[in-house]
């Protein structure tokens, strides 16, 4: 994967005025670089990233040109010192990859959205695509675009995420360009609410926010899944019995009943965002005898649902107004 050397302006160098503190964590008083973000000065081994990174190694390789320049290197020829652009908390969890030496430290097996975003965006910045690849890969196993493998979860995101962290996992798909996470991430921005529009700050401060594109898809999106989900409501208690069912009299009365009660239930049961949410709370409520029989409930909890689900699943793309090529089909195994 090949990036642009990207435009960071250096900082100051430190005065009695504006001066700058010794991470706590990674300082080691034996290392031979220092990064300097904002106020905060990082002393590591500059070996492992320059394994990794071909931006580093190019900058820390390369005479530095007597003219102001977008890289500043300052010292003396055991310890450059270089001032990026990025925050103390991204450049931090960057950092905390190299630290056990050559090879790319295994991460946390649940991280929070903090360090994903933060590993992904810098390793792309970067150019350390195995460690973009790594975490992507991570966001995946949820954002996925295989029904086969999201519809069994009970996760529609990490369990450390928020759901308004969807905001930043479509922002991390547009830059990395992995079309496919769109999907699955812009659908949890649309179960969100007002605090859609402002997103949420970072650990460092600074917003993570949709595109207006993204917004607008999402506006959009939100009112066609809400059509979706009162779709599925009434298809899934339709009066067709399990084809295995022996009390298909008993059965197919109380199918009937729990479609004319919908009219009874509350708004955000028939037309709720997540049209993917289990019927079952309603079923046991409208079913408090338990009067259907064990085939038609496994029915309610399993086979209808799914194949209701997986309808709404092929057109997610079509409701956010995305081209995904090959969305739906379930992808070939290697031999």
């Amino acid at each position: 994967m090949k990036h642009s050397r990207p435009a960071s302006p250096s900082l100051p160098v430190e005065t009695d005025a504006c001066r700058v503190q010794r991470d706590e964590e990674l300082w080691f008083p034996d290392g031979n670089l220092i990064l300097v973000a904002r106020d905060v000065e990082f002393r590591i081994y500059q070996g492992p990233l320059v394994a990794h990174s071909p931006i580093f190694k190019d900058m820390l390789s390369l005479p530095q040109p007597d003219e102001p320049h977008d890289w500043e290197r300052t010292g003396d020829s055991t310890c450059a010192t270089v001032h990026l652009s990025d925050s103390p908390e991204d450049l931090r969890h960057f950092l905390r990859v190299f630290v056990s030496g050559r090879s790319l430290r295994t991460g946390p097996h649940e991280p929070a959205f903090d360090e994903i975003s933060a590993c992904v965006r810098l390793g792309h910045k970067y150019e350390v695509d195995h460690l973009v690849q790594r975490n992507m890969d991570f966001l995946r196993k949820y954002y996925t675009d295989d029904f086969e493998t999201w519809y069994p979860s009970n996760l529609v995101r990490p369990p450390s995420f928020k759901a308004i962290h969807s905001i930043g996992v479509v922002n991390l798909a547009r830059l990395t360009g992995d079309v496919r996470m769109l999907p699955t991430a812009l659908m949890d921005c649309c179960t969100l609410g007002a605090e859609i529009v402002e997103g949420f700050a970072r650990e460092d401060g600074s917003r993570e926010t949709l595109s207006g594109e993204d917004l607008g898809r999402c506006f959009v999106g939100r009112t066609k899944m809400a059509q979706a989900s009162a779709r599925i409501a009434h298809q899934m208690f339709r009066t067709v019995v399990s084809p295995t069912c022996k009390h298909t009299a008993c059965c197919g009365r109380i199918l009937q009943r729990m479609l004319n009660e919908l009219g009874n239930a509350k708004d955000d049961v028939i037309s709720c965002v997540d049209w993917y949410a289990s019927w079952m709370v309603y079923v046991d409520s409208r079913d408090e005898e338990r009067e259907l029989c064990n085939r038609c409930y496994k029915m309610l909890e399993g086979e209808r649902p799914k194949r209701l689900q997986k309808e709404v699943w092929q057109n997610i793309p079509a409701m956010l107004n995305i081209t995904v090529e090959g969305w739906g089909t379930t992808p070939k195994k290697e031999p």
